[in-house]
């Protein structure tokens, strides 16, 4: 079998990881995935930082819709192992952009189901005042439902379309069609206002975000700081035509 590998970057480091930092992942002797978040809380594009914190918090807490109270509380003490790797980074170098680091590990949440919806996280918690949570539960005639994300203070519902959702074939296609249109009868019934994103919508992270600045506006006279403070536009290196889900050339 013949497996191609997409491009990616390669960072060399002279800088030898403490021995507590590695570990033993598939007979792999290699950095733990706390440290490697902080890393990249500390010097990676602030999208890709952000997606990779998401991502960890939900495997280390084996996050479930069903049993949130438990996963989040598993992700806090995940939060808290991450700040004390870095403030012993901050310890041994005085360069360490904390604060940018601190800020993306708090904001991150273990509820995105993949990296899209932390990616679509990362934008609204960017540009929101109020309140933004992920999973969030609505009963409505009966029916449980999750909202992918939510500012339930505003009801309104943001939620991502990846093909998985669709199905593997006609009758699951047909299924979740009859299921979806259910949903999202029932929802907009109890008065939520739903918004969705697609793969296409990444090609312009600038433009998705004053989209939702848009959204808002009615609602909030300014964006906050500490939510202005989470935002960087993403380079060409991190968002350019050679990253793996790319639906057309800029």
């Amino acid at each position: 079998m013949v497996a191609t590998v997409p491009p990616v970057y390669v960072y060399a480091t002279t800088s030898r990881p403490s021995e507590d930092a590695l570990e033993i992942i598939d007979g792999l002797r290699c950095e733990s995935v706390i440290d490697a978040v902080v890393r990249m809380a500390c010097h990676s594009e602030a999208l890709s930082a952000f997606v990779a914190a998401c991502m960890v918090l939900r495997h280390e807490s084996g996050f479930s819709k069903f049993a949130q109270d438990e996963a989040r509380c598993l992700a806090e003490m995940t939060k808290d192992a991450m700040k004390v790797r870095l403030i012993e980074r901050r310890r041994a170098a005085t360069c360490i952009p904390y604060k940018r680091a601190e800020r993306i590990i708090d904001a991150a949440d273990p509820g995105c189901d993949n990296p899209a919806e932390a990616a679509l996280l990362w934008v609204l918690k960017s540009v929101s005042a109020f309140e933004v949570v992920t999973q969030f539960e609505i009963v409505v005639n009966g029916h449980r439902y999750f909202a992918d994300i939510a500012i339930p203070g505003l009801m309104i519902i943001f939620e991502f379309d990846g093909i998985g959702k669709l199905g593997k074939d006609d009758a699951e296609f047909a299924r979740a069609k009859r299921d979806w249109i259910q949903r999202e009868n029932d929802l907009r019934s109890a008065g939520w206002t739903i918004y969705r994103v697609s793969w296409r919508d990444y090609e312009d992270f600038a433009a998705l975000r004053a989209w939702a600045i848009k959204l808002l506006r009615p609602h909030q006279v300014a964006i906050p700081e500490h939510a202005e403070a989470l935002w960087a536009l993403p380079t060409e290196a991190c968002d350019g035509p050679s990253r793996r889900f790319h639906t057309r050339s800029r």
